[in-house]
Parts: structure tokens; sequence; C-alpha cells
């Protein structure tokens, strides 16, 4: 019995080997095609060591949800998507659950702490978020919009121009083209940036891979509404954003959306397909360690991800399914390649 265990032992490493191998060989050959551009994903293999202390505390809710059944910690985007299919699944069961919004960082604090049964985030996972016995669930993607003032004549930009903007080699809108194919306006470009959860790949990361490929004229802010109100308030900004959190914290006469490479963010045919490369990725947790596991949190999260096409479009996530159908890759619920 001894021998057969060492050689499942054996051959689990094996597989653990090459499927990180298979992950690196991907990682370089993306690296090659587009050096600028940062890793939409984390490696889904590497977990990311704790103390035994830590594995050994069970989950302890905090005030808010103390006397609750299943408490959940959701990102600002995904809270008020899947809201309504959680007080569905509440009332249906007969249960009380508490639900936090918050920030990536307040969502994945909760699960680094465990406080929660489940945590929702807008970015994929990065190498410190990949715990022991937590396991990630895709509900889907958000095309990140790159957004200028309303006034501005540019309404399509490269993909290199974007970069070569926020890196500080095109400093005015004359050096782009108008749709007329006329030079943009005379007048300097002020590129803002959010660069939000550093640690994580996808979001900002990919339109340049680090936060010291950005100038450091570019105006850095630390919200959302900020972002925006420097879009509305200044006519040579350019910012990104989803296209929900755009229309929701942003002033719609204000700003516009940009093409890219004549692709538009909004176009979902052109996002799953790949073709259209800036997103975020909306990724819920729940704990498959059996000492933390909730069977009533298994249920929910499969009830969210059987019901995504209930859920409003105004959120303009592209959910799952689609992505799965389009040739993006899976490990178990959790999207972690793009398509071919």
């Amino acid at each position: 019995m001894k021998a057969i265990r060492v050689l499942i032992y054996l051959s689990a490493v094996c597989l653990l080997v090459i499927a990180s191998g298979v992950w690196d060989n991907a990682v370089m050959a993306a690296a090659a095609k587009d050096p600028l551009r940062g890793q939409p994903f984390s490696d889904p293999a590497k977990v990311y060591n704790m103390s035994p202390e830590w594995i050994r505390q069970s989950i302890k809710y905090e005030s808010w949800a103390e006397g609750a059944d299943l408490a959940l910690a959701l990102d600002q985007q995904i809270y008020p998507a899947v809201l309504p299919l959680v007080r569905e699944f509440e009332k249906k069961n007969g249960l009380r659950i508490a639900v936090e919004e918050g920030t990536c960082g307040i969502a994945a604090g909760a699960a680094a702490k465990k406080t929660v049964d489940v945590s929702a985030m807008c970015c994929p996972p990065g190498e410190a978020d990949r715990l022991p016995g937590l396991r990630y669930h895709t509900m889907g993607i958000a095309a990140l919009a790159i957004i200028v003032n309303k006034e501005n004549p540019v309404s399509n930009l490269s993909l290199a121009d974007v970069r070569m903007i926020y890196r500080g080699k095109i400093h005015k809108w004359s050096e782009v083209k108008t749709p007329s194919g006329d030079p943009g306006p005379n007048a300097d470009i002020r590129p803002v940036v959010r660069l939000h959860c550093k640690t994580r790949p996808g979001h900002w990361c990919l339109i340049l891979g680090k936060e010291d490929l950005f100038s450091p004229k570019a105006m850095e802010v630390g919200s959302i509404p900020n972002m925006l109100s420097q879009i509305a308030a200044l006519k040579g900004a350019i910012g990104y954003e989803t296209l929900w959190m755009a229309a929701t914290y942003g002033t719609k006469d204000k700003y516009k959306f940009l093409t890219i490479d004549g692709i538009s963010p909004q176009d979902d045919t052109a996002v799953v397909s790949g073709k259209y490369t800036l997103y975020r990725t909306m990724n819920f947790t729940s704990w498959d360690d059996p000492k933390l596991a909730k069977p009533t949190a298994k249920k929910l999260i499969e009830y969210i991800l059987s019901n995504l096409d209930r859920v409003d479009k105004g959120f303009a996530i592209i959910p799952a399914p689609l992505l799965r159908k389009a040739g993006w890759k899976f490990t178990g619920d959790e999207v972690t390649g793009e398509p071919d």
C-alpha cells in the first residue's frame, strides 16, 4: 500500500510539473508576441504558502455578519449584479445571508482573514490570493473601455498609440488622427491612471504590464469617480474604466468610449473572441477545504453560475459559458487563459 501511495504522489507531482511547464510556455509565447502587455492571469497550479496557524484557523464572521448562515464580501460591480440572485437563493432556502459591498482589496482581505464563505473580485487572483483550500469560479469578463472627453474629435486609437500615450511617448492629440484623417487638436494629452490591485494580473496591466512603464507625468487617481471626473473636466484627458462603472459614476454627456483599432468595447462579439483585448475578470471564491466548506455556499455558487443569463445586461459582463464556447481556457470553473 505504501508503494502505491508513493506512486500516486509521484504521478501527481509529474502532472503538476507538466501543467506548470505548459503554463510557463504559454506565458513566454504571449510575452514574446506582446512584450508591453502584462499577464492576464496567474498560474492556477501555484498555491501561496501559509502558516500552519492559518491552515488550522476556522472561519469567524465579523460583526456585520453575526448570526448569518453565510457571509459574502463582493466587489462593487459584482455586488449589484448578483445581489438579486443571492436574495432569491436566500428566500428559497430559508437562509440569512450577510453581504458586504466593497473593493477587490476588501473582498480578497476577507478571504485571507477567513471572515467570509464567499468573496468576489473584478481582478484575476494574484499569487498571494491563491490560498490553500480556496477555489475560484469565473462569472465572466467586462470590457475595459478607453475613455476621452466628449469634445475630443478623436474617436479611434490603435492599441500601440494607447500604449505610447500612457508611456509618455505621444504628448499631443495632434499626433494622432480624427475619423476624417486630419490631425487631432493641438492640445496636450492628459493621461489619467488608477493603478489599483497592483499585485494582480489583468485589468490595467493589459494596457501596460508594469507600473513603471507608465509615464511619471500621468495623473494618478485613487477612485473610479475621480477618474471619470478628470475626463469630464479636462478636454485633453484619457482614462479607462468598465462600461458599467463609467455609466454609473460618470456623466454621459461628458465622456465617450474610443474604438481601439476600429473595435468598440461595446462589441461583445469582439471581446469574447479575443479581438478586443482590454477587460476585467469577475471571479467568485469558495472554500473546498472540508474544514471550511459549507454545502450551502457551494449551492449558492452553483445557483449563481447556472443563472448568469438572468443577470441584467446593463452590467456588461460577458458570462463564463460564452467564454467557454469561444475557446477561453478554464481550470475547473476558473478562466485561466485567453482563446488562441
